[in-house]
C-alpha cells in the first residue's frame, strides 16, 4: 500500500514542484508505477498482467478528473504570491489543497491494491518489508545526524534549492530567514523515524490481512482506508502534535520568504509556476 502512494505522490509532486520531462513521465506512469513497484515485489507475469490494465485505467480516471484540480491549484498558489502580504494561513491552505488531492488519489487506488494483495507471495512481502526497511535505513542516513547544527546544514541546502528553483537567486534577507527559520525549527527525527516505522510495520500488516479469504470486499476496503487515514493524521499523538506544530512553522516561514521578495523575484515564480499549468493543461488534452 505505502509503495504505491508513494509512487503517486512522486508524480504528483513531478506535476506540482519541480521536475523535468513532466508530459512524458506522466504520459508513461502506468508503465513506470509497475517498474517502481517491481523493484519491491519483484512481480511475476501473472501479477504484472493484473497490475498493468488496472493501473492504465487509474491513469485514465487522473488525466480525466484530477489534473484540473492541479491547474486550479497552481494558480490558487499563483494568485497567493502576487499579494504584498502573503499569510502562512493562505500557505498552509494551500498544503492543504494538496493533501486533499493526494488522498483523493490513495482512495482511487484502493480496489487495486486489493486486487493486487491476495497474488503476492510471503516471498513478496518480505521482500518489500525489507525494502521498506532499507527506505527507513536511507531516510535515517540523509536527515537524522547527530547534532543540530548538521541537521540544520542538511535542510538548508534541500529548502534553498528548491526556494531557488521558484524565485531565482536569494539575496541576503531571504538566506537569513531560511537559516534561522531552521536553526528555529521544531524538527525532531528521531520522532520522524519513529513514525516511519509505524507506517512501514502498518503498510506490512495491510498487504497481509488482505490475503485474508474470510474477508467481504467492504471489509477489505475499510482496512486499507483506515491505514490511508492514519497517514493522514498518525495514531501517533506525539507525532501528530510534532507533524502540525512543523506544517504551521513551514507555512510561516514560506510566507515570510515571499513578503521580502522583489518583483524580479515574483515574476520568476509566476513564469515557474505557469509552465506546470501549461503543461498540465496541455496533458489534459490529450
Amino acid at each position: 500500500m505505502r509503495a504505491k502512494r508513494y509512487l503517486f505522490l512522486g508524480l504528483i509532486i513531478c506535476l506540482i514542484a519541480g521536475c523535468s520531462l513532466v508530459k512524458t513521465s506522466y504520459n508513461n506512469a502506468p508503465a513506470l508505477i509497475i517498474f517502481w513497484l517491481d523493484d519491491y515485489f519483484s512481480f511475476s507475469q501473472a501479477q504484472q498482467a493484473v497490475l498493468k490494465p488496472a493501473l492504465q485505467n487509474l491513469h485514465l480516471w487522473h488525466r480525466q478528473t484530477q489534473l484540473p484540480s492541479y491547474t486550479a491549484l497552481l494558480q490558487a498558489i499563483q494568485s497567493n504570491l502576487a499579494k504584498d502580504k502573503l499569510s502562512a494561513t493562505e500557505v498552509c491552505d494551500n498544503l492543504a489543497a494538496i493533501r486533499s488531492n493526494i488522498y483523493t488519489l490513495q482512495a482511487e487506488s484502493i480496489p487495486i491494491i486489493i486486487e493486487i494483495a491476495p497474488l503476492l507471495s510471503d516471498k513478496q512481502l518480505t521482500r518489500f518489508q525489507q525494502k521498506l526497511e532499507k527506505r527507513a535505513d536511507k531516510w535515517k542516513a540523509e536527515y537524522w545526524q547527530e547534532t543540530k547544527q548538521e541537521q540544520v546544514a542538511v535542510r538548508l541546502e534541500k529548502t534553498e534549492d528548491f526556494a531557488e528553483d521558484m524565485y531565482g537567486d536569494l539575496n541576503d534577507a531571504q538566506l537569513t530567514i531560511l537559516k534561522q527559520s531552521l536553526a528555529n525549527a521544531p524538527i525532531n527525527p528521531a520522532i520522524s523515524y519513529t513514525e516511519i516505522l509505524r507506517r512501514n510495520e502498518d503498510a506490512f500488516k495491510i498487504l497481509k490481512a488482505l490475503q485474508n479469504t474470510q474477508l467481504t470486499l467492504d471489509e477489505k476496503t475499510q482496512l486499507v482506508k483506515a491505514g490511508f487515514a492514519r497517514m493522514q493524521k498518525s495514531p501517533n499523538q506525539a507525532y501528530q502534535a510534532h507533524a502540525d506544530k512543523l506544517t504551521d512553522y513551514t507555512c510561516e516561514t514560506m510566507a515570510n520568504l515571499n513578503n521580502i521578495s522583489d518583483a524580479k523575484q515574483q515574476l520568476h515564480a509566476k513564469n515557474w509556476l505557469q509552465d506546470y499549468v501549461d503543461q498540465i493543461t496541455a496533458l489534459q488534452q490529450k
